[in-house]
């Protein structure tokens, strides 16, 4: 599964959203309007869903915990909820978020705090009360998820050529066998047809 192309799209949503300079939620929303951002599920597979929601989840929570302005860890924050919001998921999934991250996330709240961005708190509630998050204690940051993602890609295209190559050799053997079969019977009846003829 290629998540490049999402990534470029969350990367100029976020980019764009910090380019406005307001810390809102309403200025996210605007943003997030006008790119029309939900047609983003448009292009999932139609396979491993959970896998890439959990990847578009953690390419976001790699904004939140990033040494970026405020402005781009917020927008990573907005990201996560509407990404959560307006999946056509049912049930949704659930964003994961390791106590490490979560530390993160404390950081942001207050640092929002500080500059009287009063929504991020109350988002932040918003989600914890809704349950969203699915809490771990393993750190998965963006770059082991699309690691794995391609090595187990490499070991099911490595499974589907070694079958690929046994169908081949089977359907080359019970070729020449059905030849030889057939083979085998239009001899027979040559014979018997010359010994009938003589």
């Amino acid at each position: 599964m290629d998540l490049k192309p999402f990534k470029l799209d969350i990367d100029e949503l976020i980019n764009e959203f910090a380019k406005g300079g307001s810390p809102s939620f309403a200025e996210m929303k605007r943003v997030w309007v006008s790119k029309k951002f939900s047609y983003i599920f448009e292009a999932s597979p139609s396979k491993d869903q959970a896998c890439f929601m959990q990847s578009l989840y953690a390419y976001c929570s790699g904004y939140m915990v990033s040494t970026y302005s405020l402005l781009s860890r917020l927008g990573g924050l907005y990201s996560l909820y509407c990404l959560y919001e307006t999946q056509p998921f049912k049930p949704p999934f659930k964003i994961y978020i390791s106590l490490g991250d979560l530390k993160n996330l404390r950081n942001i709240i207050a640092e929002a705090k500080a500059k009287d961005v009063k929504v991020v708190p109350a988002l932040v509630k918003r989600m914890l009360d809704r349950n969203m998050f699915l809490f771990g204690s393993v750190d998965v940051n963006e770059g082991s998820v699309a690691e794995r993602l391609d090595e187990l890609t490499e070991i099911q295209n490595a499974s589907i050529r070694i079958a690929s190559k046994k169908a081949w050799s089977l359907r080359w053997i019970c070729s020449s066998k059905s030849q030889q079969n057939m083979q085998g019977p239009r001899n027979l009846l040559l014979e018997r047809l010359k010994t009938w003829w003589m």
